[in-house]
């Protein structure tokens, strides 16, 4: 159990005072001792570990790569969180499954079972260390830090102190030290953590004016959390497919030719293309289009919740050149000739990822491997051969859109 203060320092120069001052009102602190640190952040694409109550931490050092599990918020009393921790040291990276600290393992497969970890966010910071001493005991860390957070393309940079308590301080100790940091120095307690800043910025797009004409697709944006909770969306599924999705994507960028923009697109798409089984599950992909147009993803830009909706839409019945043209009379047609490009493309790469998880037997794309106008993608897993052929029917569109043939085969060997 971890015991922690933090103070958004909102000036430089407070921060600088800190850095060189030798005490803070009756603590005495040593000199500071500096590391540059670089974490990073990881989750399932549908962040099942936030979801249940943590976030996982990878953090590089001289010594090893350390795998930290925290308790999100804590409990918190007068700006003093208390939060669960675990820690795993590993010498170089290996899958969580093969680690050595039984806990943090049995926890995490608990929590994620086969799923994927994915980056979600980096950390770089500068953390400068005082050890604070009160009637010559070793009562606190002082940590001050200097943060950049890079979540996309944004970034946001701040400063913040942190209180750390030691086995020699205690609750009395820790009091006296907040008060002196709220009454002289006028410092903020208990502002958000590392983790809860990158999540709203995650869930911040830029402010944008929404064209009249399209009124339709502003109604009351939501996260994908909402959204999940709202229309009890199988998570499982969700999350395979948005991981086929990612890999399709990234795989066959030199076909596809889409910017790195739209791999923030897809993920949340895809996240959300059976958001309407709950409500109508034989028309779903209609009742998934109509609850998005309502309630487009908070994480996605304006200009790209026509996105989630038509490849939610485009992800289920089968496709060819007939119904492409009627969608012309449909909204999808009053978008622009790009956007509907875009989206036509993404929707092909969903119905694959789709496909490929028809089993729900954990399938998932070993390779894809493109010569001249040929793409061959292989399969693992205990229904590979089913969701490699379910995978080839939903490549209609694909066929439509590409002049590279695509086929799929289920790998000889499933591990």
């Amino acid at each position: 159990m971890e015991t922690e203060a933090k103070f958004l320092v909102p000036e430089k120069d407070i921060f600088d005072i800190f850095i060189s001052a030798w005490n803070i009102g009756p603590f005495l602190l040593d000199a500071a001792t500096q590391n540059r640190l670089e974490d990073t952040y990881l989750d399932t694409v549908d962040m099942a570990i936030m979801s249940n109550g943590y976030y996982l931490r990878r953090r590089q050092k001289e010594k090893g790569i350390v795998y930290t599990i925290r308790s999100l918020g804590g409990i918190r009393k007068n700006g003093v969180r208390h939060r669960e921790e675990m820690e795993c040291l590993l010498e170089q990276d290996i899958p969580f499954k093969e680690w050595n600290d039984q806990d943090m393992k049995e926890c995490l497969t608990g929590i994620v079972g086969k799923s994927e970890l994915m980056p979600l966010f980096n950390v770089s910071h500068t953390k400068n260390v005082r050890n604070a001493f009160y009637k010559e005991k070793h009562v606190a860390e002082l940590i001050l830090d200097d943060v950049l957070i890079t979540v996309w393309e944004k970034k946001l940079e701040y400063l913040e102190i942190e209180v750390e308590m030691l086995s020699d301080g205690n609750e009395k100790d820790l009091e006296k030290l907040m008060s002196v940091l709220t009454k002289e120095y006028g410092l903020f307690p208990d502002p958000p953590s590392k983790f809860e800043r990158a999540l709203q910025l995650m869930e911040e797009t830029e402010e944008e004016t929404v064209p009249e004409e399209d009124m339709d697709f502003y109604p009351k944006p939501l996260s994908v959390q909402t959204l999940f909770e709202i229309h009890h969306v199988e998570r499982a599924h969700a999350r395979k497919v948005t991981e086929n999705a990612l890999r399709l994507f990234d795989e066959l960028k030199e076909v596809h030719g889409l910017g790195e923009e739209y791999r923030r697109v897809i993920w949340i798409a895809a996240l959300v293309h059976d958001v309407g089984v709950y409500t109508n599950m034989a028309d779903h992909h209609k009742a998934g289009r109509d609850i998005l147009m309502r309630s487009p993803p908070r994480e996605l830009a304006h200009r790209f919740w026509p996105v989630a909706v038509w490849t939610t839409f485009l992800h289920k019945k089968k496709m060819n050149r007939e119904k492409l043209e009627k969608l012309q009379l449909k909204p999808f047609g009053k978008m622009s000739a790009q956007i509907q490009e875009d989206t036509l493309k993404l929707a092909a790469l969903i119905r694959i990822a789709d496909g490929l998880d028809y089993s729900r037997m954990d399938s998932r794309l070993n390779e894809a491997i493109i010569e001249e106008k040929k793409v061959l993608i292989t399969v693992h897993g205990p229904g590979s051969y089913t969701d490699a052929a379910r995978a080839d029917e939903k490549s209609d569109l694909w066929r439509i859109l590409y002049d590279h043939e695509i086929t799929f085969k289920a790998a000889e060997q499933n591990p």
